[in-house]
């Protein structure tokens, strides 16, 4: 344990855009918080307001939902583009400063430092990334017990509580996303490992292999297989049910996305064994 904590704090150290990137949209946001509680006619002019004993419309409660969605569409965003620029360089970074000799001397297998990686990239960045969630809505319910009343448009921030539940609720989704995101990650790193680019020639596959088969044949088949793929972890943050992501994608394309992992997966291990 005390090996696994050491390589994740490596790993803590070696990004700092894990940090530094939540940290400027958290000053953005607070400023914007700021300059929301320093105007007078706020409920007048931004917000629809109701009596605290009053009912929600079914209005407000689409525009809640929305408000709420774009918290967590932004966060859960913001968390996958961080992953995607990790993945494809954890593993090159280490072959290119030559530190990869230093961990073959520890007593650090091959499967546990993919682990600790994967960890990092869709455990730890999630967890950075929902707490700009708890604190939007932890500054909405600070601008919300700030009014004379209740505002509509944020009844689902009307307690702590709510906003603790709101909080553990997005990250068991990112958590589900993670998930969905492993082949994936896992296919950045087993080309990192061979490639210099290894990003670039990502996207370059990913297009070639989307687009020869419409041009050539008429088959949209792998296109739409992509486009499925890509939206799982969006449609895991942002659906009423997260695991409906599965089924939404279609069992097939799942079945082969999972292969396609297993396959990435010993690749990588494959790959870390050699130093070239």
């Amino acid at each position: 344990m005390r090996s696994i904590m050491a390589m994740l704090r490596k790993e803590w150290i070696e990004n700092p855009l894990v940090t530094r990137v939540p940290l400027f949209l958290f000053a953005c946001g607070l400023l914007l918080f700021i300059s929301l509680m320093s105007s007078s006619t706020l409920q007048h002019n931004m917000f629809f307001h109701m009596n605290f004993s009053g009912d929600v419309s079914d209005i407000h409660k689409e525009m809640a939902d929305d408000v709420n969605m774009l918290i967590a569409g932004g966060a859960g965003l913001l968390s996958i583009l961080l992953g995607t620029q990790y993945f494809p360089r954890t593993l090159r970074k280490e072959r290119t400063e030559g530190s990869i000799m230093f961990w073959r001397s520890m007593p650090v297998s091959d499967v546990k430092t993919h682990l600790v990686k994967l960890a990092f990239g869709l455990l730890v960045i999630p967890l950075v990334c929902s707490i700009l969630v708890f604190f939007a809505d932890f500054l909405l319910w600070l601008l919300n017990t700030s009014t004379d009343h209740q505002l509509a448009l944020l009844h689902k921030q009307s307690s702590l509580l709510a906003v603790m539940f709101s909080w553990v609720g997005f990250y068991l989704r990112m958590v589900i996303a993670g998930v969905l995101l492993l082949p994936l990650a896992l296919s950045a790193m087993a080309i990192s490992q061979k490639v210099n680019s290894p990003l670039l020639i990502m996207l370059i596959a990913i297009y070639v292999l989307r687009w020869m088969p419409i041009a050539m044949f008429g088959f949209y088949g792998v296109d739409q297989f992509f486009s499925d793929i890509f939206y799982l972890p969006l449609h895991a943050i942002l659906a009423p049910n997260p695991l409906s992501a599965i089924p939404a994608a279609g069992w097939m394309n799942v079945s082969v996305y999972t292969i396609i992992g297993l396959a990435a997966w010993t690749l990588s291990l494959r790959f870390s064994k050699t130093v070239s």
